[in-house]
């Protein structure tokens, strides 16, 4: 009985032990099975994040879009969103044990204003700095003015925990950190203002609420991107970034080499290569992002015109419009085609006027003064504009001599058109008035008569007048006037063109119902002749690569493949400018490399000197432009062979201005940026090579006086968005002053 209770007992616990093991068996196929899945899980997300959040340079998304620079404009939804920083780290993010101590400083000098607003309208930033440099802790005072810093590259935390980070500064900063190594998943965490009038005492952590971040969870031995910004205007600058722990007991300190490291080396690379600069929510180029067009603009030269894109017009067949007028012989009083004294052009040369109101006139500049008022002969300067008032009395009012107001006391007022009132001599005007407007009553007898020619042939009958573009005239007192007249039609299938012509009135002291128009004898412009825009340049890195944006930025959005990018180096060592160019979508340039000292009119003479075509048009510019659209159909429709140059007038802009608020000076006494065909400046001699060798500064002076004693006109006009970047001559040319 006993041992058959113990066989019992044995075979029960042996069918006890076979179930664990199995048990336990299972269990550790369960076991591997997890494991399993937890690798691959693992090995997915870093897939993804490899994807999603690369260690260098922005390389989807936001880059992806910022280097389609030759197809479109970036958009808000394609530019990387910031994104809050989590509480947790992702497991597959590697640690890195190597900290090199310092981290990466851009600067960017001729930026004046407070506000990093001012910074990022910089055409320039973030991809063009003045200086690389490093820096081995973050707080610094460099003690300069009118400039941006951008600071960027990696933090290192020794331990984990929740950090707490401040910022403080004079004038305006912001501190960015991403969640990862990565900097396309920045956060804002802290910043002293917006509007660059706040500022902070060095390691004044507690003056305005923005100043201190939220509690961050960083982890030990894993690296942190950051990006911090300052923009300084006057007076004291600094920058700190400092962090603690979020304990009680922790106080703020500055961030220091030892939990620091590069972003980038960038000692051993050139000037020109620009493709390792990260760029963020924070900082990112915006050179294709279109001028916001506002219904209220700051100043009215942003405000859409609808010459700017006029180009998009498909001209009228030019056998239409050649047999609208009877030909004129146009030989204007004003041509000189004899020998005039040194640098005496400049003191003949007048503007055209135009219609409708180009709204170059810089209305909303603070110191305009009265300059453009005093040119009214009406105006007193003793009484302002109180002579402008004609006191009207009131029957119903009795007078009242009593000191103080009277507020019953009515006036007539005459219209004053202000704009008709700018002098012609270019010498005269007021640097900040903008072109000469005529009024309607000048400009709408041109137009009718110019559309009761159209009406009086078969060919063009049905064409309505939809819009009066822009008419250009130049006055000959006494004598008549030219007219370039641009007006959108409309046909009677709906169909939409331009006709854009010069005519000629002449002046007659009987009034007529319309004005005799005529066609200048062999004074036409040719909407398809070839234009080199020729430029010099050396050891102007970011400025040349700049420039050549601008070119292209001409090329993706009007499609004008009859344009010719021509650049002359003097031997640069900042970059290579022959394989940016090849690099570059354009339809066409030439280079050639030159030794020696930097010669703007050698160069520019080198420049002419590649050109085949006689019959081709010549633009010599020259560095820092931001260029319009309408750049190539302007030069076009104003140089005419044998006839006329162009000398449009670029605005200086005011330091911290930019294209999306600019503000500035016309440089109406510069003619270095000129339109001129081939076969014309080769019969005046060309670039005067031999006097301005080692200099430059008066040649473009002198080339004005032979084209005016070889008897060409020069239309001189205001260019809307024809602008010249504030710059100071630091570091041009081996000047380090």
């Amino acid at each position: 009985m006993h041992h058959a209770r113990f066989s019992v007992c044995h075979t029960m616990f042996a069918t006890r032990s076979l179930k664990h093991r199995k048990a336990m068996l299972y269990s550790f196929y369960v076991l591997i099975v997890c494991i399993v899945f937890y690798f691959v899980i693992c090995l997915g997300a870093n897939y993804v994040d490899s994807e999603k959040l690369p260690g260098g340079p922005v390389k989807k998304d936001l880059k992806k879009v910022l280097n389609k620079t030759h197809r479109e404009s970036p958009t808000a939804n394609e530019r990387p969103q910031a994104q809050v920083i989590p509480k947790t780290v992702e497991d597959n993010q590697q640690p890195v044990k190597k900290h090199q101590g310092r981290v990466n400083m851009h600067i960017f000098e001729d930026c004046c204003g407070g506000s990093l607003q001012k910074l990022r309208s910089n055409l320039l930033y973030p991809l063009f700095p003045n200086v690389r440099t490093t820096v081995s802790r973050l707080s610094i005072s460099p003690q300069w003015r009118n400039y941006g810093l951008r600071t960027f590259g990696y933090i290192h935390p020794a331990v984990t925990g929740e950090y707490i980070f401040g910022v403080g500064s004079d004038d305006n900063s912001e501190f960015w950190l991403s969640l990862n190594e990565s900097p396309q998943n920045l956060e804002r965490l802290a910043y002293v203002g917006e509007t660059g009038d706040e500022w902070s005492a060095p390691g004044e952590y507690w003056k305005f609420a923005s100043q201190i971040s939220k509690p961050v969870l960083l982890v030990k031995d894993m690296k942190y991107f950051f990006e911090a910004l300052l923009k300084q205007n006057e007076g004291m600058d600094h920058l700190q970034i400092a962090w603690r722990l979020n304990q009680d007991s922790s106080n703020f300190e500055v961030i220091t080499s030892e939990f620091l490291s590069l972003y980038e080396d960038e000692s051993s690379l050139l000037m020109g290569d620009i493709d390792h600069i990260p760029q963020t929510e924070a900082s990112y180029d915006r050179f294709l992002e279109s001028i916001p067009k506002s219904p209220n603009p700051v100043g009215d030269m942003i405000r859409e015109d609808l010459r700017d894109h006029i180009f998009k017009i498909p001209l009228m067949d030019e056998s239409y419009t050649k047999v609208l007028f009877p030909e004129c012989d146009y030989k204007p009083s004003y041509i000189i085609g004899t020998k005039i004294g040194r640098y005496h052009g400049v003191n003949l040369i007048h503007f055209s006027s135009v219609y409708p109101n180009d709204y170059t006139r810089q209305t909303y500049a603070h110191d305009e003064h009265l300059c453009f008022y005093k040119q009214d002969t009406s105006f007193e300067e003793s009484k302002g504009f109180a002579g402008y008032l004609n006191e009207v009395a009131d029957p119903d009012v009795q007078g009242n001599n009593k000191e103080g107001p009277n507020w019953q006391r009515v006036y007539d007022v005459k219209p004053f058109d202000a704009g008709s009132k700018q002098s012609t001599v270019a010498v005269n005007s007021c640097k900040r008035a903008g072109n000469i407007v005529m009024s309607q009553n000048q400009a709408m007898p041109i137009v009718k008569a110019f559309m009761t020619a159209l009406h009086s042939k078969d060919a063009t009958r049905g064409y309505s007048l939809l819009r009066v573009l822009n008419v250009v005239r130049r006055q000959d007192n006494g004598k008549g006037s030219r007219y370039l007249v641009e007006l959108e039609l409309v046909g009677s299938q709906g169909q939409k063109v331009l006709v854009s012509r010069y005519v000629y009135a002449q002046q007659t002291e009987t009034a007529q119902q319309l004005p005799a128009l005529c066609s200048p004898k062999q004074f036409n412009w040719n909407p398809s002749a070839t234009v080199h825009v020729i430029v010099a340049v050396k050891n102007q890195a970011r400025w040349v690569i700049q420039f050549i944006r601008e070119m292209e930025k001409i090329y993706r959005v009007t499609g004008d493949k009859n344009f010719n990018v021509i650049i002359i180096d003097y031997n640069s060592s900042d970059m290579d400018i022959e394989k940016r160019l090849k690099n570059a979508k354009l339809p066409s340039y030439t280079f050639k490399k030159m030794e020696g000292n930097f010669q703007r009119s050698g160069g520019l003479q080198a420049g002419i000197n590649l050109v085949e075509d006689s019959h081709s048009i010549l633009f010599l510019t020259d560095l820092h432009l931001y260029h319009p659209l309408n750049l190539l159909n302007s030069i076009r429709k104003h140089c005419v062979e044998g006839k006329m140059v162009y000398a449009p007038v670029v605005m200086r802009l005011d330091c911290g201005a930019s294209p999306r608020a600019p503000s500035g000076f016309w440089e109406t006494a510069g003619y270095g940026l000129m339109g001129i065909y081939k076969s014309d400046i080769d019969r005046i001699g060309g670039m005067n090579t031999a006097e301005f060798k080692d200099k430059w500064g008066g040649e473009d002076w002198e080339l004005l006086d032979r084209v005016l004693e070889n008897g060409l006109e020069v239309e001189r006009l205001h260019l809307r968005n024809f602008l010249h970047h504030f710059h100071s001559k630091r570091g041009m040319w081996g000047n380090s002053a």
